[in-house]
């Protein structure tokens, strides 16, 4: 057993904060052990593969600028109506819940992060239950872009998108930029099963791949995220990913999210979640496009947060380039000190734009492009990105990673909280 590192965690049962957590390898795989004073001893699986779970170390490269205080992803949640009853939902939202936030208070909290010095935000996601049952969404996205807020995010299980084929080109007009509109679109796969046991509902496959269809038609950009699940839909990662192969460039990027222990979803298989590691490994064995080696962090927030591989598409296609990234153990080097402080901050697409300032990496580009050196670095359309996105629960609760966080909901109050934190602690209590 090797130690990697020590950190606060909380007690699961009863989410009292547990110093001194330890975070240890052991036969190739990561574990977290921490004792409450109540109610004993638990360990937590972080990493099927130790090679994918990684040190944030020391100094500015490694600790991101979401330990200042910055938020480069800024959530509201508008409504906990939704028209879905998702076994998987941390947010246990239902047809049977009513709140939703009215417009003044959407623009009030908005604008009380953007004077809080927030405008820089990458992104804004508007969220749920499910936001496009919300009857001022199209009010908000134009409220968002009119404030000048660079992007935004419709975090949807695109039902009513694909049952009503005029709804996107309305959302779209009332962005009037339909680049900077793009939909976090759940989407878990291809078989009757997954979404039956997933989502509680038949009939989902053909209406998700219709909401794809219809935003496309509208000039909106769909970003497919999958909740995957051990027995369930593990084995559909290879065709969702090659979902976003076959329509490119209209759509580049998928999200792989492992499932986590909030909300609704709880169940007795706590060892058996699946971690990011695990998922980085399907990826290369379904697709046989990437592999294990071209996943890494990315220097926003902790190494753990989120984890991408990005391939770049050359004549139908796909070569991947992330392997030739800086590893993160060389980010302290002075060498390449420098290009990691230029992308910190930065959400994965736009990340792009800095590595094409970079020359070695513009070489690395002309090579593997035949030399013809007409690709386009700074257009993340040439490019696919896989992302997995692992959001912690309160077994893996690690709070050097919430210290770290740079995706932020803004609570009832107005608050920006950490994602993890809030889902881990805040709504088990009921402190939204």
């Amino acid at each position: 057993m090797k130690q990697i590192k020590t950190t606060t965690s909380v007690c699961p049962r009863c989410l009292i904060k547990v110093p001194a957590a330890a975070v240890f390898e052991r036969e190739g795989q990561v574990f977290m052990k921490k004792t409450c004073p109540e109610h004993g001893d638990e360990e937590a699986w972080l990493a099927s593969d130790a090679r994918l779970y990684f040190s944030a170390g020391n100094g500015d490269g490694a600790s991101g600028c979401c330990a200042l205080g910055h938020s480069c992803t800024m959530i509201f949640e508008i409504t906990e109506r939704c028209n879905l009853t998702c076994p998987t939902c941390f947010t246990a939202s239902s047809p049977q819940e009513t709140w939703q936030m009215s417009f003044d208070e959407f623009e009030r909290k908005l604008d009380r992060q953007l004077a809080a010095g927030r405008g820089d935000a990458d992104l804004v996601q508007i969220s749920g239950g499910e936001p496009t049952l919300h009857p001022d969404l199209p009010r908000m996205i134009a409220l968002c872009f009119a404030r000048g807020v660079r992007k935004v995010y419709v975090n949807t299980n695109g039902v009513r998108l694909g049952r009503e084929p005029d709804f996107a080109h309305f959302l779209a007009e009332a962005a009037g930029d339909a680049e900077r509109l793009q939909f976090y679109l759940q989407f878990d796969g291809f078989e009757e099963r997954t979404h039956s046991l997933i989502r509680g509902a038949r009939g989902l496959s053909p209406l998700k791949l219709k909401a794809i269809d219809n935003l496309l038609a509208a000039g909106l950009y769909p970003l497919p995220v999958m909740t995957v699940t051990r027995g369930i839909n593990l084995e559909e990662i290879g065709a969702v990913v090659r979902l976003v192969i076959d329509r490119h460039p209209r759509m580049n990027t998928v999200i792989l999210q492992p499932a986590f222990y909030s909300g609704r979803y709880e169940n007795p298989r706590l060892f058996e979640r699946l971690t990011s590691a695990e998922v980085a490994h399907e990826v290369a064995r379904q697709t046989g496009l990437f592999a294990v080696e071209d996943f890494g962090p990315i220097p926003c927030g902790d190494p753990n947060c989120f984890t991408l591989a990005v391939g770049l598409m050359k004549d139908g296609r796909l070569i991947p380039v992330s392997r030739y990234f800086p590893r993160i153990e060389t980010w302290q080097r002075p060498e390449v000190a420098p290009l990691i402080r230029r992308f910190t901050d930065k959400m994965p697409q736009t990340m792009l734009d800095v590595l094409g300032e970079d020359e070695l990496v513009d070489s690395l580009l002309d090579l593997l492009a035949d030399g013809d050196g007409d690709i386009d670095w700074s257009d993340h359309r040439n490019f696919v990105l896989i992302g997995i996105k692992p959001f912690m629960d309160a077994h893996t609760y690690d709070q050097d990673r919430v210290n770290r966080c740079c995706v932020h909901v803004i609570d009832r109050a107005g608050n920006p909280v950490s994602l993890c934190e809030y889902n881990a602690l805040r709504r088990p209590r009921g402190l939204l």
